[in-house]
């Protein structure tokens, strides 16, 4: 029988719930303000789809390489570090690129954001990891999950509006001042359970107690001890085939992502909409997809029993939704605006559970928490190898065919590949280093 939080237990844990939430909806601010700002920028520098598609995915280069060192560096030093320095970084790279004089300069600074970039998704999915119980996993996943959406929804009318009346170089400056207040309250408020000031003792007991899903207190990922061999580590879990599962699922998820987030402004001004037009209608299908992406978070961890979650069970969810994916074709023969806009809000709601119910089925799988940022620094370096592709294919599919319309084809095919990679390669446990040689050790026994 499903079990539940018992309601009486404080849930000051949602703090740190709103400080993930807040750090992704800052970080996808400062992807997607390129985007939206596209079409004066290429006016001014005279560049065509192909270049815009280089520049879309320029960030994703330093992001990609950079996310499996971060994840070993968040096991080594903790969250509360490597976060406070991260955001600092892609903001200051924020702030630059609305000084950039070329495409030089504009690549620079799409690389230094990558850098600065590549330990969010680490750093969340570690902190849930550390703060919640099992049982709320997929909920506390997909709430700063959302947060991509939420940026996009807001920020992409709210940017439009400062191009428009301020110029696109003031956009860039406006959108990463929340990055540095962002950094003030993260190194103020956050700690590890074991030492947060601000959390009772009853709530510290039942975080401690169920974040793993065990009777007993486990150890914290940022508890002081024995650290792994980061790169030991990193050889042992390429080596499962449950790892490259998520990894390939996460992927193909991920395709469609960054297609909609670089492409979807574009591609509603190529339908005839002024920028204006363009920033609302971008706002509706996301703020659909963050409502979506939870509530179907929430539904996972309820249908879910602890045992459901240890054994892998939440891979049923994230193929079911990936099969919903494909309705993305439908785009392509639609002429309603109000049906294409309806479309793409039940894609992205659904590529978005994708994204959260993978992350937590992640989660699940891995038996030791001390190599979580490690783990999910494969994860994102993986699926983001896919989503590179993304803006670039797209860019050079509209150059040759002067449409979008063959651009969803790739994503319907990812969005099947995914569902089956993720139902048939997900059924073991993530072992870790010490683990593999225990089990190692009792073969030989």
């Amino acid at each position: 029988m499903n079990t539940s939080i018992p309601s009486r237990v404080p849930r000051r844990r949602n703090y740190v719930m709103l400080l993930l939430f807040t750090q992704m909806v800052i970080a996808y601010l400062d992807r997607v303000n390129i985007s939206i700002a596209a079409p004066a920028i290429s006016k001014q520098f005279h560049w065509d789809a192909a270049t815009l598609g280089w520049v879309f995915s320029a960030y994703l280069w330093t992001y990609i390489i950079f996310l499996i060192p971060s994840g070993i560096l968040l096991d080594r030093f903790g969250a509360r570090l490597v976060a406070t320095v991260a955001v600092s970084l892609w903001s200051l790279a924020t702030v630059f690129t609305g000084a950039v004089t070329n495409l030089t300069t504009m690549i620079l600074a799409r690389l230094g954001l990558g850098i600065g970039e590549a330990t969010t998704f680490p750093v969340c999915n570690k902190t849930v990891r550390t703060w919640f119980p099992s049982k709320e996993r997929a909920y506390a996943t997909s709430v700063y999950h959302s947060g991509m959406a939420v940026a996009v929804a807001l920020g992409t009318p709210l940017v439009a509006w400062a191009v428009v009346h301020f110029g696109w170089r003031w956009s860039f400056v406006a959108t990463a001042i929340p990055g540095f207040l962002w950094v003030l309250s993260w190194a103020k408020w956050f700690r590890q359970p074991e030492e947060c000031s601000w959390l009772s003792a009853e709530e510290r007991k039942l975080i401690l107690e169920t974040r793993q899903g065990s009777s007993g207190p486990t150890a914290s990922p940022d508890a002081a001890g024995d650290k792994p061999n980061a790169w030991s580590s990193v050889k042992v879990l390429v080596r499962q085939k449950s790892v490259w599962g998520v990894c390939l699922a996460q992927g193909c998820m991920n395709y469609t992502n960054y297609l909609f987030m670089a492409w979807l402004p574009m591609y509603l001004v190529s339908r005839g909409m002024n920028l204006m037009k363009a920033g609302i209608l971008t706002a509706i299908p996301n703020l659909v997809a963050a409502g979506m992406e939870i509530a179907l978070g929430k539904l996972s961890d309820h249908l879910l029993t602890p045992e459901a979650v240890k054994a892998g069970k939440r891979r049923v969810h994230v193929a079911t939704f990936f099969a919903v994916m494909i309705i993305i074709m439908l785009i392509r023969v639609l002429d309603s605006e109000l049906l294409i806009v309806a479309i793409i809000s039940i894609v992205m709601g659904c590529t978005a559970a994708v994204g959260a119910l993978n992350a937590a089925l992640t989660n699940d799988l891995i038996q030791d928490p001390k190599i979580t940022g490690t783990a999910f620094g494969m994860l994102y370096f993986t699926s983001n190898s896919f989503g590179v592709a993304a803006p670039i294919i797209t860019g050079y599919i509209v150059k040759a065919t002067h449409s979008f319309n063959g651009a969803y084809i790739p994503a319907a095919g990812l969005a099947l590949l995914g569902a089956v990679l993720v139902m048939t390669m997900t059924r073991h446990p993530i072992s870790a280093v010490q683990q593999t040689k225990a089990a190692a050790a009792a073969g030989k026994a």
